[in-house]
């Protein structure tokens, strides 16, 4: 049973029944076809009423989880029920509450009375009957309002769903049944047309299957996806890179892996990348030869500084050139890191002044600790060359400049 469904115990006051008790107990346990069955125990002063339920009975609430076929099926059985015990000695409670069904629909009232003995004493009217069978109809049908409300005073104002005003409208039990009755017809044709039934073990296995499916084709649509947007643009970038090294058009290699990052890069292709890098560095035919000896064999940090330098990560180059403790590289790099900063447009003249001279402070330190005294020298002629060369290229710039003013 539902664990929402009402209890089935009522307790009565001994003096509440009427006449013959001992004939209104046994009416009370005698069986009948529209009522539960029910013991009777007397404690003290006190009637207690026990009904029992049958194997697979339910309440009202679980009729809103229904079709609107089987809702309307359930409520054409509660409909006959009045003729049914209309001239019976039995009474009854009725409301959504007071009514389970059984596996075939058929409504049972949990509770009966005796006309004039046990509670509820008189039979309820056609009229009353009538009222409380609409609320039922409109509470079901239409999920927007309730019985109580209904009860309440709200039904003769309904305005909703258009066949609950019809059934509203209604002047009789029996033109409720027959509008029931039409509409449940035309609901199961209509169902029968464009339905059809399925046990609950193949519709599980069905949505089994298809959340399976659904399973397959989402990693079909991943795997797609990463070979569409990654795996083949990537290997079409590797091959780019070897054929350009093979045809030693080393500015082709560095272009191809501007936005690769280093590491993803196997062992061969940074050997390709970091061999095109040297060779396109303004470097002497001297450092060339000895760089050049690198091989796919060389430690891979070492490639990857040579990788990171052709991308422009100048920063990160330097990071790997202190890891590997190699002050050549550091150097280098710093090198670079200068002429980087010469070049970036979006730094002020402060800005760009201080940080050149941070680095360059930072590269005479290496100097004098790494560099023997002829290194020293040749890098001091080397730099006063470079200087000397700048400064012509200033002052020819700024002759032409005033030249070009006059």
């Amino acid at each position: 049973m539902e664990p929402t469904m009402k209890k089935l115990k009522i307790e009565l006051l001994i003096e509440d029944v009427k006449g013959n008790r001992e004939v209104a107990y046994t009416l009370l346990e005698a069986d009948h076809p529209l009522f539960l069955t029910a013991d009777v125990h007397i404690k003290e002063e006190v009637l207690l009423v026990e009904s029992h339920l049958e194997e697979g009975m339910y309440d009202w609430g679980r009729l809103g989880e229904l079709t609107v076929e089987e809702q309307l099926r359930h409520l054409l059985n509660i409909g006959r029920l009045y003729e049914e015990l209309a001239f019976s000695k039995y009474t009854y409670s009725f409301e959504p509450e007071s009514i389970v069904f059984t596996m075939n629909a058929s409504p049972r009232f949990i509770h009966k009375g005796i006309k004039g003995q046990v509670p509820p004493y008189d039979l309820l009217t056609a009229d009353e009957f009538l009222q409380r069978y609409k609320a039922m109809i409109l509470s079901l049908l239409d999920d927007k309002t309730d019985y109580s409300s209904l009860m309440d005073g709200k039904l003769p104002f309904y305005k909703g769903n258009l066949f609950c005003e019809t059934v509203l409208e209604a002047e009789s039990i029996l033109d409720v049944v027959s509008l029931l009755q039409e509409k449940y017809t035309e609901e199961k044709d209509f169902n029968e047309q464009h339905y059809s039934r399925t046990p609950n073990s193949l519709l599980t296995k069905l949505k089994f299957s298809a959340l399976i499916s659904s399973i397959v084709a989402l990693c079909s649509l991943v795997g797609i996806a990463y070979l569409l947007f990654f795996a083949l643009p990537r290997q079409e970038m590797i091959s780019t890179i070897r054929l350009a090294f093979i045809q030693e058009d080393y500015s082709q290699v560095i272009s191809s892996v501007k936005n690769i990052d280093s590491k993803s890069l196997s062992q061969d292709d940074k050997y390709i990348v970091a061999y095109s890098v040297v060779m396109t560095e303004h470097l002497t035919d001297e450092q060339k030869a000895e760089l050049s000896k690198i091989s796919s064999q060389s430690n891979e940090d070492y490639l990857r500084y040579w990788v990171l330098i052709g991308q422009a990560k100048i920063d990160e180059a330097i990071d790997i050139a202190s890891f590997l403790d190699d002050p050549q590289l550091l150097m280098y790099g710093m090198t670079k890191k200068i002429d980087e900063i010469q070049r970036d447009p979006e730094m002020t003249s402060e800005e760009r002044t201080e940080k050149i001279n941070g680095y360059k402070s930072k590269l005479e330190e290496l100097k004098k600790q790494y560099l023997t005294p002829s290194d020293a020298s040749d890098k001091e002629e080397t730099t006063k060359i470079e200087d000397a060369s700048s400064a012509a290229t200033s002052s020819s710039s700024t002759t032409s400049s005033s030249s070009s003013k006059q």
